[in-house]
Order: C-alpha cells, then sequence, then structure tokens
C-alpha cells in the first residue's frame, strides 16, 4: 500500500473506483511526485486499460516516471498525455518506451512543447512499434522539419497506424509534400488531420496527387489552410478517381466560386464521398458554387440514404477492384437490377 500525499484529490478519487478499466486523473495536480507514485501503482498492473492525465503538470520529469511504468507494464491500451509540458526529453523517454511496447494502441501529446526533435523521436519510434494505431500530436508547432519525420517514418516501416493528428503544427508545403509521399507508400493509414497548419495550394496539390491513387485512406482534414480555387480543383479532380476518402475537411480556407463549382461536380460523380465541410469559405451565397452543389446533393441523396445493405451493395458496385461482377454475384437478381440502375444514373 502505498503513502500518497494529504489532501490531493485524485488519490480519493483512485481510492473510490480503484485501478480498472479507466484511470482519469485529468485537471488533478498530480505533478512529477504523483506521476512517480501512479507510475509505481501501474507498473505491473494490468486492469487499467486507460490511463488519462491531461493538463496534470507532469512536466519532463513526471513523463520520466510514466515511461519507466510502460516499459513494464503490458495493460494499457490507451494514454492521454496532452498538456503537460514534457518537451523533447519526456517525449523522447514516452516514445523510447513504447519502441517495443505491444499493448497501447491510443497516444495523445497534444500541447507539450514538442519540437522537430521530439517529432524524430517518435518517427524512430514509430519505425518499431507494431501496435499504436492513433497518435494525436496537435498544437505542437513542430512545423515542416518534424512533419517530415513522422511522414518518413509512415512511408517506410510502420504498418500499423491508422489515425494520426497533426494540426495547429505549422507545417507547410514542405511537410505535405513529405507527407503526400507517405500516402503513396503507406497502405494502412486512414484518417490523416491537418487543420490549422500552412498548407495553402502548394500543399493541397501535393496531396491531392497522392490522394489520386490511395486506396486507403478515408478521412482528409484539411481546414484553415488558405487553400484556394486551385487547390480545391485539384483536389475535386484527384476525387473523381478516387473511391475510399469518404470525409473531407475543407473549412475555413479561402475556396470560391470555380472551386465549389469544381467540389459540387466531384459530388455528382463520387457517391462514397460522404461529407464535404465547406462552411466559412469565399463562396457567393445564391451563386453558381451554392446552386451546384445544391444540385449535387439533390442527386447524391437517394444513393446516401439508402438502406445500409443496398448502400454497401451500391459501393462495391463502384469499387474500381470488385465492380459489377461481384455486386451481382452478392445480390438476389432485384436488388442487384436496382444498385445498378443507381449506378448508370450517376452517368
Amino acid at each position: 500500500e502505498f503513502e500518497f500525499e494529504r489532501g490531493m484529490g485524485w488519490v480519493d478519487r483512485i481510492r473510490r473506483t480503484g485501478l480498472v478499466g479507466t484511470v482519469d486523473l485529468s485537471s488533478e495536480r498530480v505533478g512529477p511526485q504523483g506521476a512517480a507514485q501512479l507510475a509505481e501503482l501501474l507498473a505491473h498492473n494490468n486492469t487499467v486499460e486507460v490511463l488519462e492525465l491531461r493538463e496534470t503538470g507532469l512536466l519532463v520529469e513526471g513523463a520520466n516516471r510514466i515511461a519507466a511504468m510502460l516499459h513494464v507494464n503490458n495493460g494499457l491500451s490507451a494514454l492521454e498525455l496532452s498538456d503537460n509540458e514534457i518537451e523533447d526529453a519526456g517525449t523522447n523517454a514516452i516514445a523510447g518506451a513504447i519502441m517495443r511496447n505491444t499493448s497501447l494502441v491510443k497516444l495523445e501529446l497534444q500541447r507539450n512543447g514538442i519540437t522537430a526533435g521530439g517529432a524524430l523521436h517518435i518517427a524512430r519510434t514509430l519505425e518499431h512499434n507494431t501496435t499504436l494505431q492513433y497518435l494525436g500530436l496537435a498544437f505542437n508547432g513542430f512545423g515542416d522539419q518534424g512533419a517530415t519525420y513522422i511522414a518518413h517514418a509512415l512511408a517506410g516501416r510502420n504498418t500499423t497506424l491508422r489515425q494520426l493528428d497533426l494540426g495547429f503544427n505549422g507545417v507547410g508545403v514542405e511537410g505535405s509534400r513529405a507527407l503526400a509521399e507517405a500516402l503513396r507508400n503507406n497502405h494502412w493509414l486512414e484518417t490523416l488531420e491537418l487543420g490549422y497548419n500552412a498548407i495553402a495550394d502548394g500543399g493541397a496539390l501535393e496531396l491531392a496527387d497522392a490522394v489520386r491513387d490511395n486506396t486507403v485512406l478515408a478521412s482528409l482534414g484539411l481546414p484553415s489552410n488558405g487553400i484556394s480555387d486551385e487547390g480545391a480543383t485539384r483536389m475535386s479532380q484527384a476525387l473523381l478517381e478516387n473511391r475510399t476518402l469518404v470525409q473531407l475537411g475543407l473549412s475555413s480556407n479561402r475556396i470560391g466560386e470555380a472551386g465549389g463549382v469544381a467540389l459540387a461536380g466531384m459530388l455528382r460523380s463520387n457517391y462514397a464521398m460522404g461529407t464535404l465541410y465547406l462552411e466559412e469559405n469565399e463562396l457567393e451565397e445564391g451563386g453558381a458554387a451554392a446552386q451546384a452543389l445544391s444540385d449535387a446533393r439533390e442527386k447524391t441523396w437517394s444513393v446516401r440514404h439508402l438502406d445500409p445493405s443496398l448502400q454497401l451493395a451500391f459501393l462495391l458496385g463502384l469499387h474500381p477492384r470488385l465492380g459489377r461482377d461481384s455486386l451481382i454475384s452478392m445480390l438476389d437478381d432485384n436488388v442487384a437490377q436496382e444498385i445498378l440502375r443507381r449506378c448508370h444514373d450517376r452517368t
């Protein structure tokens, strides 16, 4: 039994709920000393699956304590360490600990003052870790160099990461180019969040060219990146050939009439695109783009509101690899004919 500092509210919470399932100490005053005691408790604990320590004042020393625990703990599946000022030194400790960890699938490291050097530590870990599926690195500001390090890991040996959040990091064209190359070579990443960076049209063009042939990515977030008609148009052209991206975030950019019309044309042909965010752009109210987008929604309404089983069958009918033969073989004649009719109507 461990003696905790008197008056610490989070200690009472642990005693009340026990060390099972989720331990959420977010916003509690844990600090480095509390982290040391908590790490000792969890070192050989296999019943806590989620540990949430957002904004708990860990600092570098506390991160080192948590890292030491991760070297021996094999029960945690999710770890939230955002807003703790662990900086590069603490990041290095955490990255080293999870390099060979085989239980952690989700790691949040937002707002921790991580620079490109810290991103390099994480990238090296991604080349060896075989279980991590979600990585949150937003609000660190490590720029193009940090994003490039992460991208190289994704383009290389990593085969497990499914979701990556790099928002608010000052990523520009150079980082976008590296991430685009990663998308060409990585066949596992499904969600990429790049909001509130400095990608602009140059970066959007790089990403669009990579998205065209990508067959895995399902969600791409690009809000508030200074993207104008040029970037939106290139992305629209790419999505005329892509059938796996189902969500695209382009809110708070500089997309005007030409970009809006191009996106509407893409929606009329690409039934896989389920959600397109365009709020707070430069589309004219009642203009050509608004009308084209409205018409596109009308045309796709019947497909997107099919019964789920019919919707799946419809998408299979459009799938570039499966095609209509596999659609017909899995459905009875009446349903197959209805889906094929809808396929024909899209043209």
